[in-house]
């Protein structure tokens, strides 16, 4: 099914009435007369336990950090780009399990970033090299530290770079959130950032773009406020769907 803005508000709907009736985070804002207002990324970043359903809450003694993220997100957003047919490298400060983007997604290697803790970054490349001398990589990187990543994994394929304010750079790129993980990613040719609409919703906010995932609800996180220095949302003429304005 296409894009279609009304579909795409009743989703938001939906998932943020479901927030305020299962997940305690929301109903604790709700209680105090807060309703659906912005929340401020820096208040969930420390309330993880808060922000699971009541039916299903966090254990951290029995799983990771829920902050790992969703890797479809990712998937979504480097086809979004435009890169496709290739096995990904994502550059990250810890490693994860993962070993496909999804069940049918891309094969996948992680990659620790320079600024890592640990005492010898190269130990843990096997994967991501052995990857590279298989075949066509693509390497998901923040722009600072993706000519050093490369050349220590030996990738000499596609850079997408991986950003956390929409600044206008060469080449594809997709826009992240530590929190959010991956939500917006800009087409090959195309100067709009696009919203992964199938998998967040976002809406104006003072200061900033309100942020709702659609399909993650470990954590909930809805009508999350984050400055990538956009702060509107629009469709884009070309694709017919909708993206991040100034």
């Amino acid at each position: 099914m296409g894009y279609s803005q009304l579909t795409w508000e009743r989703a938001a709907a939906a998932v943020a009435a479901r927030a305020v009736r299962e997940v305690p985070f929301y109903r604790e804002r709700h209680a105090r007369g807060l309703g659906l207002a912005p929340v401020p990324v820096a208040e969930v970043a420390q309330r993880l336990w808060a922000l699971c359903p009541l039916s299903s809450p966090h254990r951290p003694a029995a799983e990771p950090t829920l902050w790992t993220g969703d890797p479809r997100d990712l998937a979504t957003g480097l086809l979004v780009a435009g890169v496709s047919g290739a096995s990904v490298l994502e550059v990250r400060s810890a490693l994860v399990p993962w070993t496909r983007l999804g069940a049918l997604g891309p094969r996948y290697a992680p990659v620790l970033s320079p600024s890592a803790d640990a005492v010898d970054l190269s130990a843990s490349d096997g994967p991501a090299r052995a990857m590279t001398a298989a075949g066509e990589t693509v390497l998901v990187s923040p722009p600072e530290v993706a000519t050093e990543v490369a050349a220590r994994v030996g990738h000499t394929g596609v850079i997408v770079r991986r950003l956390t304010t929409a600044t206008d750079m060469i080449g594809p790129a997709v826009l992240h959130d530590r929190h959010l993980g991956y939500f917006a990613a800009r087409p090959h040719g195309c100067g709009s950032w696009h919203v992964l609409w199938r998998r967040f919703h976002v809406a104006a906010g003072d200061g900033g773009v309100l942020v709702t995932a659609l399909r993650r609800r470990r954590p909930t996180l809805v009508r999350v406020l984050v400055d990538v220095g956009l702060n509107r949302v629009g469709v884009c003429r070309e694709h017919g769907r909708p993206v991040l304005q100034a």
